[in-house]
């Protein structure tokens, strides 16, 4: 008898699971959650996110690396199968092979070791000139190449096969921590049939490939709900055998623009229609709103890989002269500044004593924070006699110089930070403003002559213009971490690993290349000697012992004003399902689900039922 009612029972629970499976929609997709996750965003080239700690969010959501970094900033593979690190003893050689998972571009286009080369020869060209390739310099050729002395094309990146690619180093390295280089987000691999064809293919819809679990299907930030992130239905997934949530589980991730952001904080988790999950930025205006303070006890403040900056252009004329040249006058503007107002009106925010922020790595082989290992370096509080005190030295009447803070309008951060340092600035007499670049509509010439034009379909960014030039005279920027440790946050600052495009100097015999200083003009010959002690230095300890060297030096000469460290604050309704996050703090949503996500779709107007068996076509139409 017993086996009867269990058998029963088991039938029971099958006509059960069936009813169920069979009750969802044939329309449902996944759900639509709306968030509110950073500011515009009007460039989504990865290597363009490292002046901007949001861009690097959008970034990382729609791009995978070949290795990314957990929480504890260790290397996890990613689009990277298999690794093997091999000397070959005949050829006297040391390289590292990676097999690539097979997974496919948000076009349909199969992601190949092509694909994984270019990303790492791009960091190389010279209209790029990223800092981040001084963290590849133990790659065959790669400081020749960086001197000018060799093509790229010769850097020791090869493609073995579609799936495999080959990288050869100059010596025996340490694969454990060059793992934790290929975790960079710089590393991103790219399509060179889309980039190297279309200067502009991060700023539309229409030319960005993802390999990310997110495409962009739509960035016009002037209708509501149009900036929307949608599932890459190619990601790792077979489109002939998989479920269409099998890798991501969200369909689309909507943002709204154009509502009120306190509207929009009332809205959070109300679960009617309209109502944001998730908000993983809040605009300063409102962080000290009544509405604001209630969630935040509710959130999630964490430490950022960034720390806000401003670069002072030591090669720009002000007034009769290059006062920022003067390292007393740099330290004079740095002492102005009360770093614990700034950070308290901000409030994601840490009055910076150092340079370098927290998550960054003392070692790449230990977990402990470089900062934690770090004296504090600066005062937070501002000393105003002491900075007119070092403006005497240097000789410089302040009420005899104005300059501007370039910074860019659409980062309200940014904004609020530079008129807080104006008003310090101006404190010591001299004329301030703060020059807020917008971004611009690019328009086209429909014909030749015709003096008629329509929009390009996307906007540039003027402030990205003046930083990328150099074309300011102080600028304010988070400086995010391309890597794990401080090598890659400090390395920069050295006139050989700082990245930028060599300049030609032109002599009796014709020419030569010198590898560009720094963005800020800064070329310290101690400097660049330590850094290449950092570089060549091997035993992990001795190493992390020089950079903390470096960070002092640094700001003992003060080429770039530290302010505040960046802080994420992030709050996420119950009804949300799992997100997490990794090294950079950027949040992951591939398996976050949204509790009744089929009713909330249909009653936002998101979407729309199947018509129901044996309906006609007028019904169905409907």
């Amino acid at each position: 008898m017993m086996k009867r009612v269990l058998a029963l029972l088991l039938c029971l629970v099958t006509v059960l699971l069936c009813v169920t499976a069979c009750s969802k929609d044939e329309n449902d997709k996944g759900a639509y959650i709306r968030m509110y996750l950073t500011e515009p965003i009007y460039d989504f080239d990865p290597i363009s996110a490292f002046d901007n700690a949001d861009t690097l969010q959008i970034v990382s959501l729609l791009f995978s690396g070949l290795f990314y970094a957990d929480e504890n900033g260790q290397p996890q593979k990613d689009l990277v199968d298999k690794y093997e690190y091999l000397y070959d003893e005949y050829e006297d050689r040391y390289y590292l092979t990676l097999e690539l998972n097979k997974t496919t571009w948000s076009d349909g286009v199969q992601l190949t070791a092509t694909h994984v080369q270019f990303a790492f020869r791009r960091l190389f060209y010279s209209d790029v000139s990223h800092p981040a390739a001084a963290m590849l310099y133990d790659i065959k050729n790669a400081r020749a190449i960086a001197a000018g002395d060799v093509s790229v094309d010769r850097l020791g990146v090869t493609v073995v096969d579609d799936k495999t690619v080959e990288i050869e180093f100059e010596y025996d390295i340490d694969v454990d921590n060059f793992l934790h280089v290929l975790c960079s987000p710089a590393l991103y691999p790219l399509r060179d049939d889309v980039v190297e064809f279309n200067a502009d293919w991060a700023k539309k819809t229409s030319t960005i490939v993802c390999s990310g679990p997110f495409m962009l299907r739509s960035m016009n930030y002037a209708e509501k709900d149009g900036f929307i992130l949608e599932r890459n239905s190619y990601y790792y997934r077979d489109r002939q055998k998989d479920d269409l949530d099998k890798y991501v589980t969200p369909f689309r991730l909507i943002a709204d623009f154009t509502t009120d952001v306190s509207t929009q904080l009332a809205s959070y988790d109300t679960r009617e229609p309209g109502s944001i999950y998730y908000l993983g930025n809040i605009p300063v205006s409102a962080r000290n709103a009544a509405a604001f303070t209630e969630l935040l006890d509710k959130g999630d403040l964490t430490d950022a890989p960034s720390t806000h900056m401003f670069y002072l252009n030591e090669n720009a004329v002000i007034g009769d002269k290059a006062i920022f040249a003067d390292k007393n006058v740099r330290k004079a503007l740095s002492l102005a500044l009360d770093r614990e107002a700034i950070a308290q009106q901000l409030v994601f925010a840490e009055a910076a004593d150092g340079l370098v922020p927290h998550t960054i790595l003392n070692r790449a082989d230990r977990k402990a924070e470089f900062r934690k290992k770090a004296e504090q370096a600066i005062a937070t509080s501002a000393n105003v006699d002491e900075a007119k005190s070092l403006l005497a030295t240097a000789g410089i009447t302040a009420s005899n110089y104005s300059f501007s803070i370039t910074v860019s309008a659409q980062d309200t951060d940014h904004v609020a930070t530079a008129e807080l340092a104006k008003a310090a600035w101006e404190a010591l007499g001299f004329k301030v403003t703060v020059n807020a670049l917008d971004v611009y509509e690019v328009k086209t010439e429909t014909e030749p002559g015709s003096g008629k034009f329509e929009s390009a379909g996307y906007y540039n960014s003027a402030y990205q213009e003046a930083l990328k030039s150099g074309s300011f005279e102080v600028i304010a920027l988070d400086v995010v971490a391309s890597g794990v440790d401080a090598y890659s946050y400090l390395a920069p600052f050295a006139t050989a690993f700082s990245g930028n495009a060599m300049s030609v100097n032109f002599d009796e015999n014709g020419y030569s290349y010198a590898v560009a200083p720094h963005i800020t003009g800064y070329n310290s010959a101690e400097y660049n000697a330590l850094i290449e002690s950092v570089f060549a230095e091997k035993k992990e300890s001795k190493r992390a012992e020089l950079l903390h060297q470096a960070e002092a030096m640094l700001l003992e000469d003060m080429p770039a004003i530290p302010v505040v460290y960046n802080k994420d604050f992030s709050i996420s309704s119950s009804k949300l399902g799992k997100i997490e996050s990794n090294f950079f703090c950027n949040a992951v949503f591939t398996e976050t689900g949204l509790s009744g996500h089929w009713e909330l779709a249909l009653a936002e107007g998101f979407a729309t039922p199947a018509p129901e068996a044996g309906a006609s076509k007028e019904q169905a139409a409907d």
